[in-house]
């Protein structure tokens, strides 16, 4: 049993490792609340074609803000507005929630560090 978990942790720190040998796929993330919408906005450090999702805790999607995006990887800050419902219209339960990208041609997921607090009933106004 602890041969499984030795070899597991070992696994992870190497694909930990390999992720950050890749370096970042985004920058400037800011996950900003303006009067009854939120605004997710950051910038990529290449051009890719993208996904950008709301995802909650456990990594599900509750809002898809964009599907197969073509975004440019330059100094060009790209900015969602969102009325914080999710995909089936309605409010989210109160919480903390990410932005995470999916970049097709770099063949990575990312998922921002930092975090939106979504209140009960949505953006505040």
């Amino acid at each position: 049993m602890v041969a499984l978990l030795v070899a597991g942790s070992v696994s992870a720190m190497i694909v930990t490792q390999r992720a950050r040998d890749e370096g970042p796929v985004a920058y400037n993330v800011a996950l900003k609340t303006k009067p009854g919408r939120f605004r997710p906005c950051f910038r990529l450090t290449k051009d890719d074609t993208v996904d950008v999702a709301i995802v909650d805790a456990s990594g599900g999607v509750v809002k898809m803000l964009a599907e197969g995006a073509r975004l440019k990887g330059d100094e060009t800050a790209h900015c969602f507005d969102w009325d914080g419902r999710a995909d089936d219209g309605q409010f989210p339960p109160a919480g903390r929630y990410r932005l995470r990208l999916t970049l097709a041609e770099a063949d990575r997921v990312a998922t921002s560090g930092e975090r939106l607090r979504i209140p009960a009933g949505g953006p505040p106004s």
